[in-house]
């Protein structure tokens, strides 16, 4: 796999108070110098220290690039978009912001939420890999995402309902080799159609960060956030079942901070003890991450890499050393109170300069998909071995399933060959053989023909033990085992009258139904139903498949608008709306109808069947545990055994009891597993049944209302496929203005609409759930403080 170094770009914070004395920054070349020998001096005039300082005071960096006060489009542009562009094509990106607290990190991330000019490198990203969907219409795009924040090392769903009161923290992170790498399990992972879409969830996650104010920042993010966007890539011409997996990493870490400068109480602010412990686990959190760098960045980063020590470290495994292209913005704030902060953040900075990465396309295989390959291309093998053998005149060879006419004529030449005299010729002409199949299916017939003679043996032994002679077994048992006259047992009569396997000698009997209780139509599934006084009745029968496919579509208002003209209802249709329905989903709406039936129908077949596997989970998981104890029980006894003091080799010695023991774990464990994957997939498999029934009765309902509200005349049909009350409008002042709005924004920047609409949702948000969202805020920092 290729390897690479990871990318860094130093952002300066925009200020008026630059210290342009102290730091010399030379873009070009990619260089910061910094000289403290001035503040160096102030600070010991200030504190009347003497003597000669032995501290470094000039400091130098070389970096990728370096952005000094530069838009946000430039900061996109310059780096970012690369590493977009690569993850749409198929390998792992990551982008990610450090610095101290107020330098500008969020701002380079997310931007501003309110212009779209300011908008920050996430929202670019997600335009511009949406756009790239576009344009590549040949494949088909599966997009994702989820959203969430590490506080005080737990880790929280950003993508969480906001009125959620109880709120998950114990989400593991898991490794998934061919998947999706590092992720954790158990978050909200939203499926996405659109940009705007997109758009919502991120500035919704945006919303419910955890924040506080302190002296350097008014709106400090007391949190690590990660953005993480899945993408799957497949052809759309359904030939090849290669899939392209990647994921883009958008990581806003939180700033490092010095508590005599965010917590000084010189001004008469009491220090918050809620703070005080955030900014020792953001700073505990982000040595880690630097103690990480320093290792990977030690002869090739082959040593032991301390990823565990931290959750953040831990997520970001993928990102630092791993499979991954990665980029981070160093971002520094450059006046003289916060040089030694800036010194930090520029070694670290440097340090991951020479953190390498490999940079590989992830592909997996879709099963359905080689299934069907593998089998068309065992059939053009199949092709290619007839037209060899016809042109080596070989004939009668087969290389499909044998059909059982053919099984017939195989068994025919067993039998033959076996009546033959030994040595005949006729027992030389009984089997011809032309294949390895021809022959493997002649055993398998001569095997069923000597099972059949071994099992007649045992049934005549038996037959001849209970009393009976092999002329009376051959009169019952024989010929298919039917009961014969012969047989002193047999009744005439009972075998006109019963039918079945016999139930303690008898049979059961079974009645014929009159013609007559045929129901006239059918309502439900397997109920019949009553006609209602005025509607036409129907057989089932007369119900035919032509009837049922025009039917599946959804009642559109034109289809009854001959049966509403005149006196402005339809005299057919009863205004009691329980009969009304009733007649509906008999006639129009039956075929949604019938199709909801059968939905609940196998849905409670399902739901047997998942009642039944859990209870052999269960049954695994009793004797898992019943075997785990007797495997403990021996393991203990061997350690009462061992000798005081010393080690005894006899410890780690079992016995063939629990050699057996453990195997019947083994066993048992095997058995759990295959029916829990079992009983989930038939869990998943109910939740989309259900969903399909859910959608189905809202298409009925729905689709009722409209066709009753016409036929009464409640609801007038406008001719083009909508309706809407009689005498008002399709659209309303609101509905008018926010289309001219939208037009307006697309007449000026086509890609701002998605922007601007997203923009509107947050601010929906903010207003209907500023007390739920400042509510949770304070919940989360008030835990264990």
């Amino acid at each position: 796999m290729p390897r690479q170094a990871v990318k860094v770009c130093i952002r300066t914070r925009p200020t008026a108070n630059f210290a342009a004395n102290a730091i010399q920054i030379d873009q070009g070349k990619g260089t910061v110098v910094i000289n403290t020998a001035d503040k160096k001096a102030a600070d010991a005039t200030h504190t009347d220290t003497s003597g000669i300082s032995n501290q470094e005071t000039l400091f130098s960096f070389r970096f990728h690039h370096i952005l000094h006060n530069v838009s946000q489009d430039t900061v996109y542009s310059t780096l970012s978009r690369d590493v977009v562009q690569s993850v749409v094509d198929g390998t792992n990106g990551t982008i990610m912001t450090y610095g101290q607290t107020g330098s500008g990190k969020t701002f380079t991330m997310i931007g501003d939420t309110r212009n779209f000019a300011h908008r920050g490198i996430a929202p670019r990203a997600v335009t511009h890999i949406f756009q790239t969907m576009a344009e590549r219409t040949e494949i088909d795009f599966r997009v994702s995402c989820v959203y969430y924040e590490i506080y005080n090392e737990k880790v929280y769903d950003l993508l969480d309902d906001l009125t959620n009161s109880e709120t998950k923290t114990d989400f593991q992170i898991a490794e998934e080799k061919n998947g999706k790498g590092t992720f954790v399990r158990g978050l909200n992972e939203v499926e996405i159609d659109s940009e705007q879409d997109m758009l919502n969830h991120l500035y919704s996650g945006e919303l419910a960060r955890t924040t506080s104010q302190h002296k350097l920042n008014r709106k400090s993010n007391r949190s690590h956030s990660i953005f993480t966007i899945f993408i799957q890539q497949r052809a759309r011409s359904g030939v090849s079942e290669r899939i392209v997996s990647s994921k883009l990493n958008l990581v806003d870490l939180a700033g490092s901070e010095r508590l005599k400068k965010t917590m000084d109480d010189s001004d008469g602010i009491p220090i918050d003890a809620t703070t005080k412990k955030e900014s020792m686990m953001i700073n505990q959190s982000l040595t880690y991450l630097e103690q990480c760098v320093v290792a990977l960045s030690k002869k090739g980063g082959s040593g032991y890499v301390p990823y565990r020590q931290t959750k953040l470290t831990n997520v970001l495994k993928d990102a630092i050393g791993g499979n991954c292209q990665t980029l981070m913005f160093a971002n520094m704030w450059g006046e003289q109170d916060h040089l030694e902060e800036t010194i930090s953040t520029l070694r670290l900075a440097a340090r991951m300069m020479r953190v390498q990465n490999e940079t590989a396309t992830l592909e997996t295989f879709d099963d359905a998909m080689m299934v069907k390959k593998l089998t068309k291309e065992v059939k053009e093998l199949k092709q290619e071995l007839l037209m060899h053998d016809a042109m080596a005149e070989r004939s009668g060879i087969v290389y499909d399933d044998y059909t059982p006419e053919m099984k017939l004529e195989m068994r025919a030449m067993i039998e033959k060959f076996l009546a033959a005299e030994l040595g005949s010729d006729e027992e030389a002409d009984a089997i011809s053989l032309s294949s390895v199949r021809q022959m493997r299916e002649l055993l398998m017939q001569f095997k069923r023909i000597s099972l059949e003679k071994d099992s007649n043996l045992q049934r005549a032994v038996t037959a001849g033990r209970m009393g009976q002679t092999a002329g009376g077994f051959a009169a019952t048992a024989g010929d298919g085992g039917e009961a014969k006259e012969s047989d002193p047992d047999f009744n005439a009569a009972d075998a006109k009258e019963t039918v079945g396997d016999a139930v303690n000698g008898e049979g059961f009997s079974l009645g014929a139904a009159g013609g007559d209780l045929r129901p006239d139509l059918i309502d439900e599934v397997g109920s019949p139903s009553k006609s209602v006084q005025g509607s036409p009745t129907r057989s089932i029968e007369s119900f035919s498949a032509a009837d049922a496919a025009q039917q599946k579509t959804s009642y559109s208002a034109t289809s009854f608008r001959a049966e509403s003209k005149g006196s402005g209802r339809s005299s057919a249709v009863p205004e009691d709306k329980e009969e009304a329905f009733a007649l509906y989903k008999r006639t129009k709406g039956r075929p949604v109808n019938v199709s909801i039936m059968e939905g609940k129908a196998e849905v409670k077949s399902l739901k047997g069947k998942a009642k039944g596997l859990t209870a052999e989970c269960n049954e695994f998981k009793v004797d898992i545990d019943r075997i785990t104890g007797l495997i403990n029980k021996k393991k203990n006894a061997r350690m009462n055994q061992a000798q005081p003091g010393g080690y005894d080799e006899d410890i780690d010695v079992v016995d063939e009891e629990e050699f057996e023991l453990m195997k019947q774990q083994r066993e048992a464990k095997k058995g759990y597993k295959a029916g829990m994957r079992e009983l989930n997939d038939l869990k998943a498999k109910i939740g989309q049944l259900q969903m399909s029934i859910d959608d189905n009765k809202y298409s009925l309902l729905s689709d009722f209302d409209m066709w009753h509200g016409i036929a009464i005349g409640t609801v007038i049909d406008d001719g083009g496929g909508q309706s809407k009350s009689e005498g008002g409008e399709v659209m309303d002042d609101a509905e008018m203005f926010e289309k001219m709005e939208l037009e307006r924004i697309a007449a000026k920047d086509p890609d701002s609409v998605a922007f601007f609409q997203a923009q509107k949702t947050r601010r929906a948000n903010m207003s209907q759930n500023s007390l739920t969202i400042r509510q949770m805020g304070r919940n989360k920092r008030s835990v264990g403080v």
